[in-house]
């Protein structure tokens, strides 16, 4: 695999050429989100909290691989757009507990439709079988990035 955009030695990295697919995935999806009104990581919150349910701040920037200073921003947006509401833990008042709203939850069907639509288009290269193995390997590739980082 060579791409007039990169020495054909980078090409041959497998790493190299994961996070070069990833990025552009990653494009797609942030243009297909900008759609209806949502950024990717903002999805991310949604999709954690409806899947979860209601957590600290903390814990969902934890599960959804955010800094702490950075989800601030990401949740005042959804919280302004109607998405979640931030309410003080009962228990430990310095502590906020995050909760997807009615309104959020039809953000996130709508944005899952479009989603859904994205991923169709997108690896539509790959037969059902290769995405079984992408899957499979994405997935063990981040189990093993995460197990190092510790």
């Amino acid at each position: 695999m060579s791409s007039p955009e990169y020495a054909p030695r980078l090409s041959r990295r497998p790493g190299f050429v994961f996070i070069r697919a990833a990025l552009r995935v990653r494009q797609i999806y942030a243009e297909a989100l900008a759609g209806v009104g949502l950024l990717p990581n903002q999805h991310a919150i949604l999709s954690t909290l409806e899947e979860l349910g209601p957590c600290h701040q903390k814990e969902l920037a934890q599960r959804v691989v955010l800094d702490q200073g950075d989800i601030v921003a990401y949740l005042d947006g959804l919280q302004n757009n109607g998405h979640i509401v931030r309410e003080r833990d009962p228990k430990d008042r310095r502590r906020q507990i995050v909760t997807i709203t009615d309104l959020g939850r039809e953000i996130l069907a709508e944005s899952d439709r479009v989603l859904d639509h994205v991923e169709v288009d997108t690896f539509s290269v790959l037969s059902a079988k290769d995405r079984v193995h992408l899957d499979r390997i994405a997935t063990s590739l981040y189990e093993a990035a995460v197990q190092n980082a510790e």
